[in-house]
């Protein structure tokens, strides 16, 4: 190594005429030279190897070989992207003037000039460990320009040359390839163009800024920022309008691949421009944009980029194996921090706040559909009484019956159970064969239903409160209290539901109002029965109910979720990639394991976790520099920990996933992986970073309340309303009843602070 560095530095003192000649002989020399280190020092051959590459031109790049279809080439691993109001975009790539090899340790220099005199001098540190190949960039720009620049890096597949030759992984956003993605969406198949198309995503978009491609030999490569900062201005925070901005205190990058006409690439921008598909701030249709977010550095004498990212390569793990082992690298490499919440403090403002948020009228009590949330204002509500989804009132009634049923405080207790008791007997007026209808308009007692344009009811709405209010029954059974009306109602649904299951064990999506007229046959969603039949059979010891959610759950698995497609979740984006069609359908193989103690749904149970949890925010995404308090929804300092983008489409986080602290606990139990312990932990305790609870209100009416949801790409740290709905505090309440339900002890050690670390 000492040899190969002593003659390029020969080289570089040299006479222009006797250059040629001597490049020749330096490549020739050095190539033996690292070829041979590289094989003193590089792993087993089943292993990947990242080597230097000799250009024919002058120059070095890099390989990294023992990949499968995951090899990759860059032999120009310095671009620029300069950009100035007059000529746009002008891309610039160099390969490395220097190279100086130290084991696996490799430094690749180069210099950029621009025909403004300013100039960009790189240089790359470059390190393998096992699998893991690391890059560290440092960038100085001398002279100084009106221009604004991004650095990058890409690396080329050698063979695999088409978007549509790999399975994609971007954690929120893409899951395999262009099936139930919105054909608008970020990676959408509407502006897909052979040879043309690329994705890069800003990294305040992603619950990890990460990226993997997998191919059909099963290899597969990864990108990944292990330390991501993601600072920016208060403009280009809440910026829809995609203008580029010039800027020092852009602190985030991209990640994304490309096809072009050389080929397929994966790689990073800093600081992070996005495109050719951005997002406004709102949910689609509309918020999706054909446009690019330009975001540069300025050319400005002095100024230093940092940046570093890391590959993955994978090797015989198929694409839901590979992109559980990439997420978990991730998770391991980000280390999230679990901030702690007083659980038993959270759980007294939820459900005093829910108790106190119900309305009597007519003979008739339920909890509104929307509330602002800063005046609590229950006259200028959204005055529709809804089960499931949104609505929840009889996932409510659950919880405050529990919460009555600790009976510290008898006048509290019997207060919480009069309220629960009179939605429960409101709903019971419903028929249920076939349904009504959702709910009721409060003031005016319209039955109704939650998609009131559509005039149709959903699968989800019912099983979601049906499953509650059978809990409900069971506990309160056991506790003495016979309400037989409720089974009977319950019941009623279940056995009109039946018969329409169709061979494949599917059931329909939804039905018109009042009606058993299929409104959308779609069968994705199908998983939101289980739980409810299983508890069923439980209660009722009828066999037909179990067979049911037996043959449902089969066919969800085999229906694109043994692939890592879970689809259907949300009625308001139909049939789309969402987290909420993992987290039910872990409830439901969850439901399934707990009856039957067979291993095939436990197994089914970690795939639906494992995709669920890249829905996770695992890093901090700064608040703009300038925010303040007063005005911020999302309030500067806070911990974006914990918070999940919702569906495919768009950039909205939300806390649902409080709901899923239990099951995740009960597949720890259950699997003894203790990544799962991991996951619960957060998810009870970070997502309550913004729930207001005592002492601690922010800008909200009062402990309990939280509006439903933010972004932390533009708009940052804000949504697109301030409202709460019931479903904001019973999906809290579930993960907390559950887990005091499922293990009081491990209850303990999640929630308690001795027991955090």
């Amino acid at each position: 190594m000492a040899m190969a560095a002593r003659m390029m530095n020969w080289l570089r003192r040299a006479s222009t005429s006797s250059r040629a000649f001597l490049h020749i002989l330096l490549l020739a020399c050095l190539a033996a030279v690292v070829t041979s280190a590289a094989m003193a020092t590089a792993p087993p051959t089943n292993h990947p190897k990242l080597v230097p590459v000799a250009n024919a031109s002058g120059g070095w790049g890099l390989a990294v070989s023992n990949a499968g279809m995951a090899n990759v080439v860059q032999k120009h691993p310095v671009q620029i992207e300069l950009w100035s109001a007059m000529q746009g975009v002008t891309n610039l790539s160099a390969a490395y003037e220097d190279f100086l090899v130290s084991g696996q340790r490799f430094e690749g220099r180069t210099r950029i000039r621009v025909q403004d005199g300013s100039a960009f001098e790189v240089s790359d540190i470059w390190t393998q460990e096992g699998d893991i190949i690391s890059l560290a960039r440092t960038l100085r720009v001398s002279g100084s320009s009106s221009n604004g620049f991004a650095s990058g890096f890409r690396f080329t597949f050698t063979g695999p040359r088409a978007w549509t030759n790999a399975q994609w992984f971007v954690p929120g956003t893409i899951y395999g390839g262009f099936d139930h993605l919105n054909p608008a969406a970020i990676g959408g198949r509407e502006h897909y163009k052979p040879g043309n198309f690329t994705v890069r995503i800003r990294e305040d978009r992603l619950p990890a800024p990460l990226v993997l491609s997998h191919f059909a030999d099963n290899s597969s490569l990864a990108i990944l920022n292990p330390a991501p900062k993601g600072g920016t201005s208060p403009f280009e925070g809440s910026d829809v309008r995609a203008v580029t901005l010039i800027n020092t205190n852009f602190q985030f990058g991209a990640l994304g691949a490309e096809e072009d006409p050389t080929g397929l690439s994966i790689g990073c921008w800093f600081p992070g421009s996005e495109g050719e598909v951005t997002y406004a701030g709102n949910t689609y249709p509309g918020g999706q944009q054909h446009a690019w977010r330009r975001r540069y550095h300025p050319v400005q004498d002095g100024w230093t980029q940092q940046f570093q990212v890391r590959f993955r390569v994978g090797n015989g793990e198929s694409f839901p194996t590979a992109m559980a082992d990439t997420w978990r690298w991730a998770w391991k490499t980000l280390n999230p921090q679990v901030h702690q919440h007083d659980i038993p403090a959270v759980r007294r403002a939820l459900v005093d706040m829910l108790a106190a948020n119900a309305i009597e009228k007519n003979g008739r009590t339920g909890i509104p559909f929307s509330i602002s949330a800063v005046t609590g204002d229950k006259e200028t509500a959204d005055r529709r009484v809804l089960m499931g989804f949104c609505g929840k009132n009889l996932e409510a009634v659950n919880f405050l019956l529990q919460e009555a049923a600790l009976g510290s405080d008898e006048t509290r207790s019997g207060s919480l159970r009069k309220t629960a008791e009179a939605i429960a007997a409101s709903f019971m007026t419903l028929k249920m064969s076939p349904p009504e209808g959702e709910g009721w308009r409060i003031d005016d007692g319209a039955i109704i239903c939650a998609r009131l344009k559509e005039q149709a009811m959903y699968l989800r709405c019912f099983c979601d409160d049906v499953k509650m209010l059978l809990q409900a029954y069971a506990r309160e059974k056991q506790l003495g209290r016979d309400h037989s009306e409720w089974l009977a109602w319950c019941r009623e649904f279940a056995d009109w539901l039946l018969p329409q299951q169709r061979p494949d064990g599917g059931f329909p999506r939804s039905w018109k109002l009042g009606s058993s007229e299929i409104a959308s046959a779609s069968p994705n969603s199908s998983f939101n029965t289980v739980p409810m039949l299983v508890l069923l059979t439980g209660i009722t010891g009828e066999r037909k109910y179990l067979d049911g959610a037996v043959r449902a759950a089969d066919f969800c698995w085999s229906n694109g979720q043994s692939g890592a497609r879970f689809v259907g979740g949300t009625i308001d984006n139909p049939d789309v990639l969402d987290k909420e069609a993992a987290t039910l359908s872990l409830e439901a193989y969850l439901a399934l394991f707990e009856a039957t103690k067979e291993a095939r749904w436990l197994e089914r149970a970690k795939g639906a976790a494992n995709y669920a949890e890249t829905w996770i925010y695992i890093w901090n995404v700064p608040m703009p520099y300038q925010a303040t308090a007063p005005n911020a929804q999302w309030k500067p300092g806070v911990p974006t920990i914990g918070v999940q983008l919702i569906a495919t489409g768009h950039s909205l986080v939300d806390a649902y996933m409080a709901f899923d602290a239990d099951d995740f606990a009960k597949l720890y139990k259950h699997s003894g992986d203790a990544h799962y312990y991991e996951v619960a932990r957060l998810l009870l305790h970070c997502t309550k970073s913004m729930l207001a609870v005592p002492g601690r209100t922010y800008d909200l009416t009062g402990p309990g309340w939280q509006q439903e949801h933010w972004s932390m790409a533009p708009r940052r740290g804000q949504g697109l309303h301030r409202r709460w709905l019931p479903w904001v505090s019973t999906s809290h309440l579930n993960g907390i009843f559950g887990l005091m339900n499922f293990d009081p002890e491990l209850f303990d050690r999640l929630s308690t602070a001795n027991n955090l670390n």
